[in-house]
């Protein structure tokens, strides 16, 4: 019943050690070259939309 408990507990650390490491790396900070490029990744994506948009809106001739 001893040994039961124990690998128990030992499992139990496991799994808190396991957890505190996915803590870790969810909260991970970007550079900020990172935030910069995403931010240009952004910009272009929403551009990209917009002309999308406006083709969609030109070929149903709502202008």
């Amino acid at each position: 019943m001893h040994q039961n408990e124990t690998k128990q507990q030992f499992e139990m650390y496991k799994l808190d050690e396991r957890m505190r490491e996915a803590h870790k790396d969810a909260q991970r900070v970007i550079s900020r070259k990172e935030a910069a490029q995403m931010k240009v990744a952004n910009a272009i994506v929403a551009g990209a939309l917009a002309v999308l948009v406006g083709r969609l809106l030109f070929l149903l001739d709502v202008f």
